[in-house]
Formats: structure tokens, sequence, C-alpha cells
């Protein structure tokens, strides 16, 4: 069993100017993401036209995942699905705060000013007997003590009953707005209770290739984003992927790219 896997922040419709707004660069996303054909995206920051003009762009691909204040306008950390490689068993949302299961919510103690959330989805894959579950977040970029609880918070959920670890391989998608070492981005690689062991696909590789936001910029300068994966996984090959399309940077993060069997 192989499953590809792309985590990539793309960038909400502000709108930017030239050939960083949406309309122009979301074919580049969509070429970006037909060139990899991967099983699952998890996304960061896209707005709900973003997901829809996404959805008609790659219509393989359906999507999960709930706006961080729950009245759908708003970024979401949606996760997108190959529908004909998946099948989607159970799904849900949680918000970064004291109270995870209140939409929209925030702790002001936490320092953050908007909401921040996960979302998760729980597939099959069809034909092998074999169950994956993917977490996608975003922590804030401002406040280093929401975005070290919002990493306690997720792991917290990782080890519950609904995650399944035993029968289920665990994905965590994410911009951590935090560089590798950091306390959050350490927290995911903390043993869990329930023997759940996670592992950064991107460790490896040397710093300067695991950096992810670029500005719009030819070259990034932030190592932000990830994957981490199931240490019960291999992990095949993975890549911080830097390349324009027909011209056109498709975000201001390079999207991060595994595979693992």
């Amino acid at each position: 069993m192989v499953i590809k896997i792309i985590s990539f922040n793309i960038r909400y419709d502000k709108p930017d100017p030239g050939n960083n707004a949406w309309w122009v660069r979301k074919n580049a996303v969509a070429s970006l993401i037909y060139e990899y054909l991967p099983d699952v995206i998890g996304t960061q920051e896209g707005k709900g036209n973003q997901l829809s003009d996404l959805e008609q762009l790659l219509p393989d691909y359906h999507r999960v995942g709930l706006d961080r204040t729950g009245h759908g306008n708003d970024e979401h950390c949606a996760i997108f699905y190959n529908k004909n490689r998946l099948n989607c068993l159970a799904n849900g949302d949680f918000w970064l705060s004291e109270t995870p299961d209140i939409s929209g919510s925030i702790s002001p103690s936490w320092g953050n000013h908007l909401p921040r959330m996960a979302s998760w989805a729980r597939f099959d894959v069809m034909g092998k007997n074999r169950q994956i579950t993917i977490v996608n977040t975003h922590l804030d970029y401002d406040s280093k003590k929401a975005r070290e609880n919002g990493a306690k918070l997720i792991c917290d959920r990782l080890q519950t009953e609904n995650f399944n670890p035993e029968n289920s391989f665990i994905f965590v998608t994410a911009d951590f707005n935090d560089k590798p070492g950091s306390i959050t981005r350490n927290t995911f690689l903390n043993s869990m209770s329930n023997g759940l062991v996670l592992l950064d696909s991107l460790a490896k590789l040397e710093l300067k290739l695991q950096m992810t936001y670029n500005d719009f910029r030819d070259k990034a300068f932030l190592a932000i984003d990830t994957i981490y994966y199931d240490s019960r996984l291999n992990l095949r090959n993975v890549k911080v992927e830097n390349k324009k399309y027909d011209g056109i940077l498709p975000s201001d993060h390079f999207p991060v790219v595994a595979e693992f069997d």
C-alpha cells in the first residue's frame, strides 16, 4: 500500500495583486495537484470560494472540514481526498482552545486573536483493508503559547479512541508556524500513551531543503510546514516542491509532498 500526501497552505484570497491573486494562481495550484495526484491534500487558509474553485478544477477529489468561525465564510483547514482511492468513514473538526468542541472558540489566555482549529478524517483505502487518519491544522502565527497549547491539544486528541490508532495509520499535515526543534514541533514527536509515535517527514533533509514559506518569492526562507507520519509506515520519498507552474508560484508557501508505504 502506497499513500501520497500533500500539505499545502494555499494562501487565503486576500486578494493579492498581479500573479499572486487567487483567480490567477488557482490553475497553478490545480496543475501542481494534477502532477502528483495525491491521495490526500491537507490545505490551510482556503476560504469557501477558493475551495469551491478547487472542487471544480479537481473533479476526482471531495473535501471535508468546516471553517474556523463555524459560519462557512472564513479560512478552513480543508482535507481533499481522491474519491476513487479513498472512502471517507468519519470526519470532524475541533477548535484549539480550552473549549475545543465549541466552534469558533478562543481562549484569551493563549494569546491568539483569531480562532484556530483542526479538521480530521478517517479513510478506508479501497481494496487494501487498511485505514488512514489525517489531522490537518494551521497553528497561530503570533502566539507561541497558542501554538504550544494547540499542538498539545491535537496530540491529546490523537490518544483518544476516536482516532483508533491500532487500525488506522495517522498523519498530521499543517502550517505549524514554528521551526523544527521548537517546543511546538517537538510535541508531535513525543511518544503517546497509546503507543503512537510520529515522525517528521522532512527531518532527514538539510534545513535549507525544509524551507517552505516563500512570501511569493522564488526562494523560501522559513521551515514551518511539514507532514508528521505514523512510525509504523516507511517514508518512500519527500520533497518541498518549489517550482512555478506556467510561470506562476501557486502560493506563498511551497507544499510538502511525500509518499509512504
